[in-house]
């Protein structure tokens, strides 16, 4: 009985752990964002009130969008595949073309 305690503790540490480490890993992933520069990525953040990256991982594929918010208008970005490593890196690359980084940006003077 002790065991099965025991483990339970442990399991339960250890989970805790985890989910604060992928909240402090899914910060810096946002932290990465904003300091994105480039025309016309770093325009783009600078310009919108909210920039959204919705993403799922299948191995080392990442099935990508964003979405840029400004007021109460909100405009979607189209699904993308990226590589998981240029997710990582340059998240919002990885997810958003330069073409339509433009258009959204271009929506954002109108």
């Amino acid at each position: 009985m002790k065991n099965i305690i025991h483990t339970a503790f442990i399991s339960s540490l250890t989970i805790l752990t985890l989910t604060l480490s992928v909240e402090t890993n899914a910060q810096q992933t946002l932290e990465k964002l904003y300091s994105q520069t480039g025309y016309p990525y770093e325009s783009l953040v600078k310009r919108s009130k909210l920039v959204r990256i919705l993403y799922r991982q299948n191995g080392e594929q990442v099935s990508c969008r964003t979405e840029v918010s400004q007021d109460n208008t909100v405009w979607k970005g189209e699904e993308r595949n990226a590589k998981h490593n240029d997710f990582i890196t340059t998240p919002l690359r990885a997810c958003l073309g330069r073409s339509e980084a433009k258009r959204l940006l271009k929506n954002t003077y109108q």
